[in-house]
């Protein structure tokens, strides 16, 4: 019993530690401008205004009694994308963000509503959400809030002069940490589960059969230029098989990010690759997902800082000061 009460304690003591304001900054910066553009590429238009009889909801999208029309998905596009903007600059948050959320769960609702649900945007609107419950902490640091404040109060009579309060750079606290932990916490099950969900229903089947093979023939079945990279594995038993068994381990291990500090960036750059070769081999795009375990995990403060530090320019011998 002690042990897990220390367990707890120190698990506790992780999640809801203090954290740069910038960090959280930077996360909110990151996973807003990606939702912008995710919301700016996706056509959404290919399932708006589809008959009833085709409209298939899941969860929330109960409410809807059919499929919203263009008009619709067309006006709630470009509100999230102007909201999604306005929340990665850190102006409005209480209302931009919750905003942009809504509109494009909305949107990717009607998308998972045709007849095939799509993951794709799963972790990222779970950061999403993870941010919205953190409040006003996220935009606190690396925000336009202050510049736009004193841009206007220039505007107003008798009110130029005034001074305006100075940003507090490096400010710490528990209500910085928790959201960024959370969202890695949140990652780290989403390829948990994919891992769990393999183990459960194919097991070790997963790299012994070839189901990897016979989804990379289907994916290059039919078209009229079929996908090399996928036969020149699927033409490979052994490859294929080895392919399988290092995407499974690679899910099954990635909780390690969490406790094991110096395996971070590998099992990152393992995912990354992983979401890569997909797209390459397959035709699926997971860019939302791997975009969002980078934008993240990644100390973006500390990249930061290291750049400032590298376009500093060193004095030559000549210039140094005697």
């Amino acid at each position: 019993m002690p042990q897990a009460e220390t367990l707890l304690r120190r698990a506790d003591g992780w999640l809801f530690g203090p954290e740069d304001a910038q960090r959280l900054a930077a996360v909110r910066i990151g996973l807003c401008s990606l939702l912008a553009l995710r919301l700016a590429i996706t056509d959404f238009g290919v399932v708006a205004g589809q008959p009833a009889a085709l409209f298939q909801p899941h969860f929330y999208m109960k409410l809807f009694e059919r499929m919203p029309s263009p008009e619709t998905a067309t006006a709630l596009q470009i509100c999230g994308i102007v909201a999604a903007l306005l929340a990665a600059a850190g102006l409005a948050l209480r209302a931009s963000l919750p905003l942009a959320v809504g509109c494009s769960l909305i949107l990717n609702g009607m998308l998972n509503s045709a007849g095939r649900v799509i993951v794709r945007d799963a972790v990222l609107t779970l950061c999403l959400l993870v941010l919205v419950a953190c409040g006003p902490a996220a935009g606190e640091a690396w925000s336009l809030r202050g510049p736009v404040r004193r841009a206007l109060r220039s505007f107003r009579p008798g009110r130029g002069t005034e001074p305006s309060a100075a940003p507090q750079p490096g400010s710490r606290g528990g209500r910085f940490g928790w959201p960024v932990r959370t969202g890695m916490v949140t990652i780290t099950f989403a390829y948990f589960f994919a891992a769990l969900q393999k183990w459960r229903y194919s097991g070790l089947r997963w790299v012994t059969s070839g189901n990897l093979r016979w989804i990379l023939y289907a994916s290059s079945d039919g078209h009229a230029h079929p996908n090399r990279l996928a036969l020149f594995v699927a033409d490979r038993p052994s490859l294929a098989h080895a392919v399988a068994g290092g995407s499974l381990l690679l899910e099954t291990s990635f909780p390690l990010v969490l406790f094991v500090p110096r395996l971070r960036w590998v099992l990152i750059a393992g995912v990354v690759a992983m979401h890569i070769g997909i797209r390459l081999a397959m035709g699926l795009d997971y860019s939302p997902q791997w975009l969002t375990v980078l934008i993240v995990f990644a100390d973006w403060p500390a990249v930061v800082a290291w750049l400032r530090r590298s376009m500093t320019r060193v004095p030559a011998p000549w210039e140094a000061p005697g």
